[in-house]
């Protein structure tokens, strides 16, 4: 039962307005006829219904709006100077859901700002060092020899191709012939 006067008490007010369809609203009378709880929840309805009708048709005939229009006329017709509407935008962004894509972008253009300052200041103590690093590495595959030498700095990959001056085949350890193969 008590499931039942939720969902009635749920739909008075739209019963009051009569806005539902007829076996609602003949639903919720017959229920308010039979339930004390639900019938007392419709008048206090009622009594809110009535002061609020009292206050609204009462209220604005003595309001005067003639200051509210001269000063909406006002406002409209002001000049607005650069700066306050500069003002107006920082303000905009410092509210709080502005402010959630601020701090990486600042942290972004900080870092970019590190990164970049060695090409404008070169030797700056506050640019990022990059460590300028070359590797040479030897690789012996199917009895050839080849170098490779990287360098970060210049993003320079060097490759040689070369024959041992022994003439000997470092993965068998045979002995190859003197010429060139290559």
């Amino acid at each position: 039962m008590i499931k039942r006067c939720e969902d009635i008490r749920d739909r008075i007010g739209a019963w009051m307005d009569g806005e539902l369809s007829r076996s609602g609203a003949e639903e919720v009378r017959v229920h308010l006829e039979s339930c004390p709880a639900c019938c007392e929840e419709r008048r206090q309805l009622e009594k809110l219904q009535a002061s609020l009708k009292a206050v609204l048709v009462a209220g604005p005939s003595n309001v005067s709006f003639e200051r509210f229009w001269s000063g909406v006329e006002q406002r409209i017709n002001r000049q607005r100077v650069w700066h306050e509407d500069f003002f107006g935008w920082v303000r905009d962004l410092s509210t709080p859901p502005q402010l959630a894509w601020l701090v990486p972008a600042v942290i972004i253009l900080v870092l970019m700002g590190m990164f970049s300052l060695e090409s404008f200041f070169p030797g700056s103590r506050l640019a990022v060092r990059r460590n300028n690093f070359a590797a040479v590495e030897s690789i012996d595959g199917f009895g050839r020899n080849v170098a490779v030498l990287r360098e970060n700095e210049t993003k320079t990959t060097i490759i040689w191709l070369y024959q041992n001056q022994e003439g000997e085949n470092e993965s068998t350890g045979e002995k190859s012939d003197a010429s060139p193969s290559f």
